[in-house]
């Protein structure tokens, strides 16, 4: 991500939860940058804003509290560099919260329109709990269908784990 997002870019968080990533991408926009960060869960905005805030960026990010599939009602056709997703639940909260699939989708859609070419979608997916099961299942299918039209996907992932372990997806337009 580093590579592709520049100072001054906007970006997106799909999915703030503790705030990590977003913390990660108001690093890398720098102070011209805008980081437009989503989430359903007002204890994830709150502990977001929280993490942001104390790392100095809050003027950098835009928090909405609503589901990560209205992302293009906020950012422009063409304008962003990145869009991260980081799905399952809210780690230190109800474990049967999760990102849902049909949502999930709705905003990988939605990500396409949003970013600019050479952009880059990434999405952790977590297939060791029962609602991450279907949702690893379809994004990966999801982000496969992209390579037909020209999309560069990669997936890396742990083999030989005892459970299902979390993977990461990657697709550059």
């Amino acid at each position: 991500m580093r590579g592709v997002i520049q100072p001054g870019d906007l970006v997106i968080d799909a999915t703030a939860g503790n705030g990590h990533d977003t913390v990660f991408l108001a690093e890398c926009i720098g102070e011209t940058g805008r980081v437009l960060a989503y989430d359903l869960q007002a204890a994830a905005i709150a502990a977001a804003s929280a993490r942001v805030a104390a790392a100095g960026f809050a003027e950098r990010v835009h928090f909405h509290q609503v589901s990560h599939a209205a992302m293009a009602d906020h950012a422009p056709v063409g304008s962003t560099a990145a869009v991260m997703f980081n799905l399952g639940y809210l780690p230190g909260t109800d474990h049967q919260v999760t990102t849902e699939t049909a949502e999930t989708i709705a905003a990988l859609d939605a990500a396409t329109t949003v970013l600019k070419p050479g952009g880059v979608i990434s999405v952790v997916c977590y297939p060791g709990h029962e609602a991450g099961v279907g949702q690893s299942s379809a994004v990966e299918t999801w982000m496969t269908s992209r390579t037909a039209q020209g999309w560069r996907v990669a997936k890396y992932m742990m083999l030989g784990t005892l459970r299902p372990a979390p993977f990461l997806l990657v697709a550059t337009c």
